[in-house]
């Protein structure tokens, strides 16, 4: 076994025991010394695994302390949810709450996009936002088209309406969730099991703004509740058939 993946199974094994409550916020870890016996590795590779928890958000150093956990549920980053997705098949419960949290963020956006427009339907233009959903067209023709495609079509669509309405700091979320989200295929599979839903959807949004049809729009926004109802309850079969059946192993 590599050097490197040993680093990696140390560092998944003390990331799940903060995501799961074992190591409990504000505890402080075990010395080197004890990690690296503990884990039947070196100190020098308890060192970058120290520095990728660090850096991932699940630790930090204190002075006179030593190395202590910290509260992911308060200060958690995008960098630290990310790595936490990462590690689904051994957190299914927490991955979808997550992801359950991402979708109704996703649907805040969707929400927030629509009542601007609804103040002045004409001072915002849909064409680049239909041009987008043309390309989202175009692979939903294609018979290989793969949910991460699907994904970042979609990503487009929904970047593309942000953009024609001003939403800068909107964007800069946009982009972060949609990362997480396209890093894990199960939660891609869940949410793009049918690229055409995601088509048909759009098209009644867009088509809803460029007839100035607000009352269309919200009542399309509601199916949004009943969509991504169904994509939990297909993470949560992926998930559960993957779920591991013995204790992690660290290395």
């Amino acid at each position: 076994m590599t050097r490197s993946t040993v680093i990696d199974q140390v560092t998944d094994h003390i990331a799940r025991q903060i995501a799961s409550g074992q190591l409990e916020p504000g505890e402080r870890l075990p010395s080197i010394r004890q990690l690296a016996t503990e884990h039947g590795v070196n100190p020098s590779t308890i060192q970058f695994v120290l520095a990728r928890l660090h850096a991932a958000g699940f630790v930090e150093p204190r002075h006179g302390v030593g190395v202590v956990v910290r509260d992911i549920q308060l200060y958690g980053g995008v960098e630290t949810w990310s790595y936490l997705l990462r590690l689904s098949p051994h957190l299914p419960d927490l991955v979808l709450r997550s992801v359950q949290e991402i979708l109704d963020t996703l649907r805040m956006f969707y929400d927030t996009t629509l009542t601007k427009i609804e103040a002045d339907p004409r001072a915002y233009d849909p064409a680049p936002v239909r041009r987008a959903l043309q390309r989202l067209q175009h692979l939903a023709a294609r018979d290989d088209i793969s949910p991460a495609d699907t994904h970042k079509a979609v990503l487009q669509v929904l970047r593309t309406g942000l953009a024609a309405v001003n939403g800068s700091i909107a964007l800069a979320v946009l982009n972060s969730l949609g990362a997480m989200l396209g890093e894990i295929p199960q939660i891609l599979q869940a949410l793009y099991a049918d690229p055409a839903e995601h088509l048909w959807w759009w098209d009644q949004m867009i088509t809803a703004w460029e007839t100035a049809d607000t009352r269309s729009a919200r009542q399309a926004l509601t199916l949004l509740d009943d969509f991504h109802t169904r994509a939990l309850q297909r993470l949560d079969a992926l998930l559960t058939a993957e779920t591991p059946t013995g204790p992690p192993t660290s290395g």
